[in-house]
């Protein structure tokens, strides 16, 4: 019989001997493979703000080549209103300095501009008509200083021709609007059998700035800052009426 350690090598040379045998096999060896790195999700990029729209196109009136007569009422031997107040000036002087400026503006904007008269003479009515239809002009402004028996009527008022076209209504329209947007009293759109604006076939409109009767009217038209404005709101009535 073997003894005790006799059995005790033969099993340590037995897997000693299994040991080496899984070595030269490969196999039968398991590799361990390293964990993959952890997967970090970055966080969600916030999104990037659209840029703001752009700012809406303004349409630009449209009076470039457009004919505009400007008729300043009176003149020469007609002074029209005559003031009522000392130092003042009467109605063909106030009125014509407005319409001069009026037509300055919109020759700057490229609008071909004829005066009825530039300076201080008198053209009849039926004259001024005629220069309107001669011209073709695409709008007519006569420009006028109002008058009352009640010394409480005050501002502007916009007169068409008690049949006028719906040309003229629009243009009518767009100057009450512009005389009140720029601070100006206005007191609308009235119709009126006026000879002006009666005999001709072009769009016309006549414009009463004010009342020299009232003391707040006459000395605002007496003013040469308050005439530059009423001409600048003028000028811009009649490029509006251009206006899609």
């Amino acid at each position: 019989m073997r003894s005790p350690r006799f059995r005790l090598a033969a099993a340590l040379t037995l897997i000693a001997v299994a040991l080496l045998a899984g070595c030269q096999n490969p196999e039968r060896i398991r590799i361990i493979e390293p964990l993959p790195p952890p997967i970090i999700h970055a966080p969600t990029p916030s999104p990037i703000p659209a840029p703001p729209p752009p700012p809406p196109i303004i349409s630009q009136p449209q009076i470039r080549g457009a004919v505009i007569v400007i008729d300043p009422g009176h003149g020469g031997r007609d002074p029209g209103a005559l003031p009522k107040y000392g130092g003042q000036m009467s109605e063909k002087t106030i009125v014509l300095d407005i319409g001069n400026r009026v037509a300055r503006s919109l020759s700057e904007r490229g609008a071909r501009v004829v005066m009825t008269r530039s300076g201080d003479t008198y053209p009849e009515l039926q004259d001024r008509a005629d220069v309107a239809e001669r011209h073709r002009a695409d709008l007519f402004i006569s420009i006028h200083a109002n008058s009352a028996e009640r010394r409480s009527a005050s501002g502007t008022i916009v007169y068409i021709f008690d049949q006028a076209t719906t040309q003229s209504l629009r243009a009518g329209m767009r100057m009450a609007a512009a005389l009140t947007r720029a601070g100006i009293e206005c007191q609308g759109v009235m119709r009126k059998n006026l000879h002006v604006l009666r005999e001709h076939s072009r769009p016309a409109m006549l414009i009463e700035c004010g009342f020299l009767t009232n003391p707040g009217d006459a000395q605002k038209l007496n003013s040469a800052n308050y005439r530059a404005s009423l001409a600048a709101a003028i000028a811009d009535g009649a490029a509006g009426y251009f206006a899609p």
